[in-house]
């Protein structure tokens, strides 16, 4: 089953779980306590359904998910660059250059 089908068992079970209570007419009070049993058994196979969908799609996801986490492997890559290249011509970092002179440079 694909992720898409049991999407659709999950809205199935929704609409399963909630006809009673949203169509309390088509569901008449049957039972010796009042309830609905056709409503009461569309409540538990609603749950189940959405139960069911939801464990399939988790499933097919996960498996989805971790073949692609094994596909990646971001640490191996390798980058090869161009050196750094200077924002601002070479003339604006010269005054990073020693300007003492060379007894007082080679003294420092």
């Amino acid at each position: 089953m694909t992720t898409n089908n049991a999407l659709v068992f999950v809205l199935l079970g929704l609409g399963m779980f909630f006809a009673p209570a949203e169509l309390p007419q088509l569901f008449p009070a049957n039972a010796g306590d009042g309830s609905s049993t056709s409503g009461l058994w569309l409540g538990v196979m609603g749950v189940g359904q959405m139960l069911l969908g939801l464990t399939i799609a988790m499933h097919n996801e996960i498996i989805r998910l971790r073949a692609a986490i094994e596909e990646w492997d971001s640490l191996e890559r390798t980058f090869d660059l161009a050196e750094v290249r200077w924002a601002m011509p070479a003339s604006f970092y010269a005054v990073a250059v020693d300007w003492r002179p060379g007894e007082a440079a080679a003294a420092a």
